[in-house]
């Protein structure tokens, strides 16, 4: 599989290359247009419960997203960049001698990172050939059940690379490949083997697949104040049968009450066999203060 690995990446890299190489010749130049968007959302949350007859836990949590996006248009040639950050703690008062007495610990809620870039030069009407690069990863640990490290920095970082074709209008894009390579990095020795797929015993730092790839996004403001973003991925190795296609999707909706006042809906789904057998889900909904510029 290395080898395809080598092949591989010696065709994304050139590929770009050959296709800016049919780009207009004429002296009349399209000047360069960037556009540029960043949106940070911050929350911010306690509960202090002493005697409450429900029950339950006093509880700090905070957290904060980040969503970029910068995009190039030249002529026949396009550059779309996504930027989403996001991290968030939450401490609870499970011994009840107070939120921050020591005897508690802080436990992450969110931790992302994603890193989106497609180059595109016009083919047709909507349609252009296009290279991506995406990397998913995390800042920080991430524990089961507060004892089982399961996640750290970069381990796994997730690097998605292809080449293929793009349908792209204003608000909704869908990229097809059946040349893309996804490579799984794992840094911290503790973490190898298991989360790349492998048994305990297996050392390597990285694994790579080689396979097809489908990506949808969607992302609009249905109202002035109602702003969704969709997002769904399917990579299938070539390796696998296609019952264990790699499946991810994420519903981000955005309700804008006042200026400096926002609730969020984000709801994130993932189907990856290498990790578990399992569904993946996650649920946020939350009052924030966004800023945009």
């Amino acid at each position: 599989m290395k080898r395809y690995f080598i092949l591989y990446f010696a065709f994304i890299l050139v590929t770009p290359s050959l296709i800016a190489q049919q780009a207009d010749t004429s002296k009349t130049s399209v000047p360069k247009r960037w556009s540029k968007k960043t949106d940070i959302i911050i929350t911010m949350e306690q509960t202090q419960i002493d005697n409450w007859s429900a029950g339950g836990y006093s509880n700090f949590t905070f957290g904060s997203f980040l969503k970029g996006y910068y995009n190039y248009l030249n002529g026949k040639h396009k550059l779309d960049n996504t930027l989403e950050l996001s991290y968030g703690r939450t401490r609870q008062d499970i011994s009840g001698d107070g939120i921050w007495d020591n005897s508690n610990r802080w436990k992450k809620s969110d931790d992302k990172v994603e890193l989106n870039s497609i180059y595109g030069y016009k083919a047709v009407g909507n349609w252009n050939y296009s290279v991506l690069l995406n990397l998913k990863s995390q800042f920080d640990n991430g524990y089961k059940n507060d004892t089982i490290l399961i996640s750290a920095g970069l381990s796994p970082a997730t690097l998605t690379s292809s080449a293929g074709l793009e349908y792209k209008k204003k608000y909704f894009s869908v990229l097809f490949s059946f040349l893309t390579g996804k490579t799984v990095y794992v840094l911290d020795k503790r973490l190898r083997g298991r989360s790349l797929g492998y048994s305990d015993e297996i050392d390597d730092a990285w694994k790579f697949s080689l396979g097809s790839y489908i990506k949808l996004f969607y992302n609009r403001d249905i109202t002035k104040n109602i702003n969704i973003l969709c997002k769904m991925d399917f990579f299938y190795d070539y390796e696998k049968p296609l019952i264990d296609t790699d499946i991810s999707g994420e519903v981000f909706v955005t309700f804008k009450i006042f200026k400096y006042l926002s609730t969020f809906f984000d709801i994130q789904m993932v189907m990856d066999k290498d990790f578990s057998t399992d569904l993946q889900f996650k649920e946020r909904f939350g009052i924030s203060i966004p800023f945009t510029f």
